[in-house]
């Protein structure tokens, strides 16, 4: 009986898979959208990378059974969907057709129904399996081995999936039948998200995962997503200044943006429920309830000066509020600045976010434009005038930007010379200098880095220290060290490397990164991150060194003693020692019995707290008495010192001292 099953189960994989290949170049009809030619944008995709990425694409390595099981692991990394059937069925068909765009079609197509089907049948085990809190068992969590062999393998791991999704409420003392309300809204929620999924996503994770494994920083856009990307670069947009989230069907306002016309109107509050949305000041509503919000968003934004109504909902009343549309500035993503005083001694600080500007104002303007390097300059001209004695610069989670930005902040810093070389196609290296000198600060400086300082941020690292300006502090960094461009397909555009960078040393940061001087132990295990981790990352070589000045070396290993006694002194370090090594057999797996999960909870948030506690006495911060004081609490302070900016400006003032 069971062979049966799973033959008609191989039967009905196939029929689909017939099915999929009568519909795999047609548009969203259903849509009311022009038709679209996916498989000729595939071919102009590979056009594009061909004509101009530093890498050889290999049409030939595309049809090779390893490149599809690549393929189908960056759909299911965790294989947690495909079963070793489903699998068989994607290889026999790419065996019979040849043609690579059919065969990564009809894998994604075949993921996103067995994703959808996955979620029903948690849902339907959520409200019939009868569920054994007090079983000892465990569910992984580290990515499994080899795909399910059969379906009882894969219902059984969405059991243990929905067994634990529902302890995660349970031991915050939800008793079973609302814990188990909330997941069904919930699996609604996820079932209704998937449902909504059309053509266009559906390339696009075609596309890009196809793009990641020839070239793991190449990035397909649809107009859309270019758009989206512009927004971060550019710090702005035209809109309304509020941010969107999503439950039970209906948008709903998240977050109102600081000087956006939604706050200032008064008219909408955060929780308010957005049911329609109209354009000009007379135009139809049109009811939105069930949109995917993007589709939202995107009628929701529009040019600065124009109106937008909504009809909006809470629990007093039902009201339409009209809106005129301004510029918003993403201030959080935006360069900030502190004085910080330290054994008597001003210390500036400085958080970079991102190596960001404004193009299309450089383009038409050329100046007065918002940058990462407008930015800083002006923090560092104000810290000037206030006798500020040297400085710590945060590039922490810092992922890049714009390379120019990167050169030009470097500059603020050094007196001239090169800042990073560029080795493109051809193998001719374009280096960065400059022997006019725009420096802005010439007093001693810190930079803190992370496993996610990446790209743009390790250039400014690379340069500081390759110059001896200033002692990298933290972690090693990530180790991208290409430089990305675009260019356009017939429907959108592709992002993709078109050369790599290196040090002014010649060195490169690709896959090594930036090594601090100086090193500071972390929670997290860097190891497991990195531009290492990927399978397409591209080997490095070296190159020549640049014509440069650096000033005398700083004496590293006199401020290593003192920062591993300082550290070794510290209680907050202790303590992330002791947490470190107390995760033992939690990185592998999870108990999916009550009583230990409630354990679990219970030490992991008194481990936070300790923590918590820890960093807001390094800025002389009233302790939580509580966790639940901890989680109520609203952060109305904009900066906090924390463990790694403490001791960075520890060692700062160790090197202001020596120069006096």
């Amino acid at each position: 009986m069971k062979q049966l099953k799973e033959r008609r189960r191989s039967l009905g994989l196939k029929k689909f898979f017939k099915l999929s290949l009568l519909t795999i170049l047609v548009s969203c009809a259903a849509e009311n959208k022009p038709e679209v030619n996916y498989a000729e944008e595939f071919k102009s995709i590979l056009a594009a990378f061909e004509s101009s990425s530093i890498l050889d694409l290999e049409n030939a390595y595309f049809e090779k059974e390893d490149f599809l099981e690549a393929y189908l692991e960056q759909l299911d990394s965790q294989k947690n969907y495909f079963s070793q059937n489903d699998v068989s069925l994607i290889k026999d068909f790419n065996e019979e057709n040849k043609d690579i765009f059919l065969t990564l079609n009809l894998a994604t197509n075949s993921f996103y129904n067995i994703y959808e089907e996955s979620l029903r049948v948690r849902k339907s085990l959520l409200n019939k399996h009868k569920f054994d809190f007090e079983k000892i068992e465990y569910v992984g969590l580290e990515n499994r081995v080899d795909y399910f062999i059969n379906e009882d393998e894969r219902k059984d791991f969405y059991r243990k999936i929905v067994k634990n999704e529902l302890l995660n409420l349970l031991i915050e003392d939800e008793n079973f039948n609302e814990a188990k309300n909330i997941l069904n809204k919930r699996y609604s929620d996820r079932i209704s998200y998937i449902k909504k999924t059309r053509s266009e996503d559906k390339f696009s994770v075609l596309a890009n995962n196809f793009l990641s494994l020839i070239d793991p920083h190449a990035t397909y856009f649809s107009d859309r997503d270019l758009d989206d990307w512009n927004l971060r670069m550019n710090l702005s947009f035209e809109g309304i200044g509020a941010v969107l989230s999503y439950k039970n069907e209906t948008a709903r306002i998240e977050e109102l943006m600081s000087g956006g016309p939604a706050l200032k109107s008064k008219e909408i509050n955060v929780g308010d429920k957005v049911l329609a949305v109209g354009q000009g000041k007379k135009g139809k509503l049109t009811n939105v309830i069930g949109w995917r919000l993007d589709d939202i968003v995107e009628i929701i934004r529009g040019e600065e000066g124009s109106f937008v109504r909504l009809k909006i909902e809470n629990e007093n009343e039902k009201k339409i509020v009209t809106l005129e549309r301004g510029q918003i500035i993403l201030e959080e993503s935006d360069v900030s600045s502190e004085i910080i005083n330290y054994g008597g001694k001003n210390l500036g600080y400085i958080k970079v976010p991102s190596f960001y500007s404004d193009i299309e104002c450089f383009r038409n303007q050329g100046f007065s434009c918002k940058s990462v390097s407008y930015d800083v300059r002006d923090s560092l001209l104000e810290f000037n005038r206030k006798d500020i004695n040297g400085i710590v610069i945060d590039l922490r989670n810092n992922s890049g930007g714009y390379l120019h930005e990167a050169d030009q902040l470097t500059r603020l810093f050094i007196d001239y010379g090169p800042t990073v070389q560029v080795k493109g196609t051809e193998d001719d290296v374009d280096v960065y200098t400059a022997w006019r000198s725009i420096k802005t600060w010439n007093k001693p400086m810190i930079v803190l880095v992370n496993k996610f300082s990446a790209s743009a941020s390790e250039i400014f690292a690379g340069a500081i220290q390759d110059y001896n300006r200033g002692l990298i502090i933290g972690q090693n960094t990530f180790g991208k060290g290409s430089v990305q461009g675009f260019k356009k397909t017939n429907l959108g555009q592709i992002k993709l490397t078109e050369s790599l960078y290196y040090r002014v040393t010649g060195k490169p940061t690709q896959i090594f990164g930036v090594q601090p001087n100086l090193e500071i132990p972390t929670l997290l295990d860097v190891e497991e991150f990195g531009e290492s981790k990927y399978s397409a990352a591209i080997k490095p070589t070296t190159i020549s060194e640049a014509a440069f000045f650096k000033k005398t070396a700083i004496n590293e290993s006199k401020y290593k003693k003192i920062l591993d006694q300082n550290i070794a002194e510290s209680s907050y370090y202790q303590s992330l020692s002791d947490i470190k090594k107390s995760r033992g057999v939690q990185k592998t797996k999870l108990s999916l019995n009550l009583e230990e999960r409630k354990q679990i909870y219970k030490d992991n948030r008194a481990n936070s707290l300790e923590l918590v506690n820890q960093r807001r006495s390094l800025s002389n911060l009233e302790p939580f008495a509580s966790y639940e004081d901890f989680e109520n609490f609203i952060d109305d302070e904009d900066f906090e010192i924390d463990a790694e900016i403490d001791q960075s400006a520890k060692i700062l003032y160790e090197i202001i001292e020596a120069k006096i």
